[in-house]
């Protein structure tokens, strides 16, 4: 049997565990609708520095692919969403752990992007 390492994000814990990853992920407009979900392939090194692709599926159907790559200080993830296969440019998402969620295996934060392009992710692993 292979173990495979795992996050586990405390509220209070500033730490993530090294290893390979797959994020249930969805982008959502500010008002809540869905525009698109899938998963991040996420590696997480020593050093706490992210890189992984992501496929998501937008509500059209569309297929939306882009690369991640960041890094994770004080609980807070700050990751560019580079390559974007649907033409947004420039978007950085800065995750962080819902309030009040004690022990958590999500994420959530606000997406910034060049332009007008502003959107909500949220991330479980």
């Amino acid at each position: 049997m292979i173990l495979r390492t795992t996050a586990i994000l405390l509220a209070t814990s500033t730490s993530v565990f090294a290893g390979n990853q797959v994020w249930n992920v969805t982008e959502e407009g500010k008002a809540g609708v869905k525009s698109s979900q899938g998963t991040w392939s996420v590696t997480v090194d020593t050093s706490n520095n992210i890189s992984g692709k992501a496929e998501m599926q937008m509500d059209n159907g569309n297929v939306v692919a882009y690369t991640i790559n960041g890094s994770v200080k004080d609980s807070l993830y700050t990751v560019n969403l580079a390559d974007r296969s649907d033409g947004k440019k420039g978007c950085v998402w800065s995750g962080h752990s819902p309030a009040n969620a004690g022990t958590t295996h999500g994420l959530i934060g606000e997406v910034r992007c060049a332009g007008s392009s502003d959107f909500i992710i949220r991330a479980g692993f």
